[in-house]
């Protein structure tokens, strides 16, 4: 018997901190990317590619991500995003010779007030975010941050030819712990990354560099709020 007085669950509300972070990241939701059928390019491609996979029409997607990440001068969130979809869904892995390209670094760290976050991408563009709320969306209207996002990007290249950071498919979760750092670089093989303590990190001769140069980018994002 139906019964009027059962408690209805909670509905999940979302984060607005996580679901940005996933989607500075390139790393959301199949639904999600994009939310409605859009029709302008490249959006008509995700939306054609999630069609074909949704009906299990699997080769056809895979061709049409496939020219999605092949296609040059992309917003580099499209080709991780396209790289996710072909890693997750069809099991498609990247060539050798591409799988450590770098489309974005993302560095935070967790402090009394919440967790700071700030990314770079290889466009030149660039965010910030807060857990609390507020951030700094730079579209590279001008070459201003050119030398802050190249030093990041350059950083993460060199960390992840040196040493062997572990690598997945979904973002990790930002760190909790006062005085944490997660380091976050987006390539097409996934999304690899290293956590530390601030004073581990710092001191470590790959991450340290990551470090800095995430500040200065950080310190330029927050002063064009001035």
């Amino acid at each position: 018997m139906f019964n009027l007085f059962k408690k209805k669950e909670p509905e999940k509300t979302v984060n607005p901190f996580i679901e940005l972070r996933s989607h500075y990241m390139g790393n959301v939701q199949l639904k999600d990317w994009p939310k409605e059928d859009l029709t302008t390019h490249p959006w008509s491609l995700f939306v054609e590619a999630r069609k074909q996979l949704l009906a299990k029409n699997n080769t056809e997607a895979e061709k049409i991500y496939r020219q999605i990440v092949e296609t040059p001068d992309l917003e580099p969130r499209h080709y991780m995003q396209a790289w996710m979809f072909l890693r997750y869904f069809l099991k498609v892995q990247p060539s050798p010779e591409i799988a450590k390209t770098v489309y974005a670094v993302m560095v935070e760290v967790s402090t009394e007030t919440g967790v700071m976050s700030v990314v770079a991408y290889t466009d030149h563009k660039a965010r910030s975010l807060h857990s609390a709320g507020g951030g700094v969306v730079w579209e590279n209207p001008n070459n201003a941050l050119n030398e802050q996002t190249d030093a990041l990007i350059k950083t993460a290249e060199a960390a992840l030819e040196a040493i062997p950071l572990v690598v997945v498919d979904v973002l990790p979760n930002p760190p909790k712990q006062k005085d944490h750092v997660l380091i976050s670089i987006a390539t097409p093989l996934g999304i690899y990354h290293g956590l530390g303590t601030g004073e581990f990190m710092w001191n470590d001769p790959h991450a340290g560099p990551i470090l800095n140069a995430g500040g200065n980018l950080l310190k330029a994002l927050e002063g064009l709020k001035k």
